[in-house]
């Protein structure tokens, strides 16, 4: 049986989160580390380092580009004493270096001097899937490297993903750059529609178990060297180049992959999470209030009275005068009105919700207040962020809209459509804000008066 805890995990954080603006904005042109984005109540990092380290990876170097990133990630975990793992940090001196993520490892495996095998990760994804038999498979193939792969069907996959095409045993044969449903079509030749619309096709989920020792030795090659000096990203040069030149990749399935890089990735992960399709997260979450509908809520909540009816939240849940769930995540001292429906769902710490509010599929960080008879949906809600509204003057903030930390929205003002508005901006009522505008500051703000 294969020893999980001989294997070493590499994450890389060298993203800068601009796609995920404004959930990795602090304040305004202060960008968090997609690795401290906020995900059910915890750091982003904190989650990848729980599953990773759940499936038995006790050593972990973190390969961060960036002061802000390798700074901001050291805050969260340290050096993994709250986790009973060991975390080290690349040299800040190596970042001018960097020429991209492959790049990057081949210069740090060499500065650490690794050479077993490794699990390279991202830091700013949620992934579920079994290390054990992933890394039985990768050492019976007798692998160079072997990656964790996505099943997509094609519909899905058509000019968004890169696919790789493998042999029925796995074996990766060629990478094809976002395919078209004619190319696919074209190299399969499934005659019946319906079966071609079913097509498993593997997708890079990039999670990726290599083996240190043999790349070590490989980037002395000419060719590998050479790419090294305009660019050696792992999913676009690394492993295309190991897999023209004859070396063993293997692919293995991975349950899911959560991609939280913008507001509608987020939201969907989000989503899938809450009820319960991540077995890595489900396992991590805690003992639900409600397994069945798949519902978390703290002890401080429930017992928590709101200013209007004075009873407890676990009172209302009772008498049927809040509807919560299915799919919902409630941190710990939330004020919950009576009339309140809120599905699929989080809401962090501290939150207030006044009456008749309506959320679903809506992230909402601590500190936030949300007004009587609001309606949010698909939406995501900054931190101390207000969304004050009236019952005879409602507001509504939906399909995809993400409020920065410390914004107020005024009653009655309309938000739809791909809106980000960035950090202590303030909206008054009246304001109308075209579908994907990005509110940067006060100057937006009167342009849409």
């Amino acid at each position: 049986m294969p020893e999980v805890s001989e294997v070493i995990g590499i994450g890389l954080a060298g993203g800068q989160g601009v796609r995920a603006r404004p959930l990795t904005l602090k304040a305004p042109g202060y960008l968090r580390s997609k690795a401290a984005m906020s995900f059910l109540g915890r750091r982003l990092i904190r989650w990848v380092i729980e599953i990773l380290s759940s499936q038995g990876i006790k050593d972990y170097y973190v390969i961060a580009h960036g002061k802000e990133n390798r700074y901001q990630i050291k805050v969260m975990i340290g050096y993994g004493e709250g986790f009973g793992v060991d975390v080290k940090y690349s040299p800040v001196k190596y970042d001018p270096l960097s020429m991209g993520s492959a790049d990057s490892t081949l210069r740090m495996l060499d500065h650490w001097d690794i050479s077993q095998t490794a699990l390279v990760f991202p830091t700013d994804s949620i992934i579920d899937f079994d290390l054990e038999p992933m890394l039985r498979a990768h050492r019976e193939a007798g692998a160079v490297a072997t990656i964790a792969a996505m099943v997509r069907e094609p519909d899905e996959v058509a000019e968004k993903y890169g696919v790789m095409l493998t042999d029925t045993n796995g074996r990766v044969q060629e990478f094809v750059e976002k395919p078209t449903l004619a190319e696919l079509r074209e190299h399969f030749q499934v005659p019946d529609e319906e079966e071609f619309r079913q097509l498993p096709l593997r997708t890079n989920a990039g999670f990726y178990l290599i083996e240190s020792k043999v790349l070590r030795e490989l980037a002395s090659e000419p060719e590998i060297v050479k790419l090294r000096q305009r660019r050696l990203d792992f999913g676009k040069d690394l492993l295309p180049w190991l897999v023209g030149n004859g070396y063993l990749v293997q692919s293995y399935p991975a349950r899911r992959i959560g991609d939280l890089g913008n507001v509608e990735d987020y939201i969907e992960t989000m989503v899938d999470a809450l009820n319960g399709n991540f077995e890595s997260v489900d396992r991590l979450l805690g003992p639900p209030f409600d397994a069945e509908r798949h519902v978390w809520i703290a002890p401080e909540t429930l017992a928590m009275r709101d200013s209007t009816s004075g009873m407890t939240l676990a009172e209302k849940i009772g008498e049927g005068m809040v509807t919560i769930g299915p799919g919902v995540r409630m941190g710990r001292f939330c004020e919950i009105h009576p009339g309140v429906t809120i599905t699929e769902s989080n809401l962090d710490d501290d939150i207030e919700v006044h009456r008749d509010a309506r959320i679903e599929r809506t992230q909402i960080r601590d500190g936030a207040i949300i007004g009587p008879a609001a309606s949010l949906s698909d939406a995501v809600v900054g931190s101390m962020s207000e969304v004050r509204s009236e019952p005879y003057n409602p507001t509504a903030i939906e399909a995809h809209v993400a409020l920065g930390d410390e914004v107020t929205v005024y009653p009655g003002v309309h938000l739809s459509g791909g809106i980000s508005v960035y950090p202590r901006l303030k909206l008054p009522s009246g304001i109308r804000v075209p579908p994907g505008t990005e509110m940067t500051g006060p100057a937006d703000v009167l342009r849409y008066l």
